[in-house]
């Protein structure tokens, strides 16, 4: 019977892999952006841990699993915030392999990201990218 991976696993994962894909900004998982000091830093956040189930004879077929994270890049600078992005974007946009490294990591499918929008926080003085990443994980 196919089994879903504990979501503890995914966001050990999801903090190893942007932290080494955008290396040396900060990562940060469900941080309050309005208290960051830094110029440039990345959050993250899971949103949605999805495996489909099929009914009927087989009810132990599942599906792949595919969970959703965001990942929210802040910038005082444009240039810089798209510069971090277009990091990300090359970086996960269609790859497969070993997700999270080799402390936290397990095979994937591939990673899907989308460029949600991007804007400028006046309360934070901060320029903002929002993008969606799901990834398909086989079981």
């Amino acid at each position: 019977m196919a089994t879903q991976q504990n979501v503890n696993q995914y966001a050990k994962a999801i903090q190893a892999q942007l932290s080494a894909i955008i290396s040396p900004v900060p990562v940060y998982a469900n941080f309050n952006r309005n208290f960051a000091t830094q110029p440039e830093f990345v959050t993250w956040q899971l949103r949605n841990v999805h495996q489909d189930v099929y009914t009927g004879i087989y009810q132990n077929v599942k599906g792949i699993d595919s969970p959703v994270f965001q990942i929210s890049v802040f910038s005082g600078s444009m240039e810089n915030g798209f510069l971090i992005a277009n990091q990300i974007l090359q970086a996960l946009h269609g790859y497969s392999g070993l997700f999270g490294g080799a402390t936290y990591g397990f095979q994937i499918s591939k990673a899907d990201v989308m460029w949600l929008y991007n804007g400028y926080d006046n309360e934070i003085n901060l320029f903002n990218i929002f993008m969606d990443c799901t990834i398909y994980i086989p079981t």
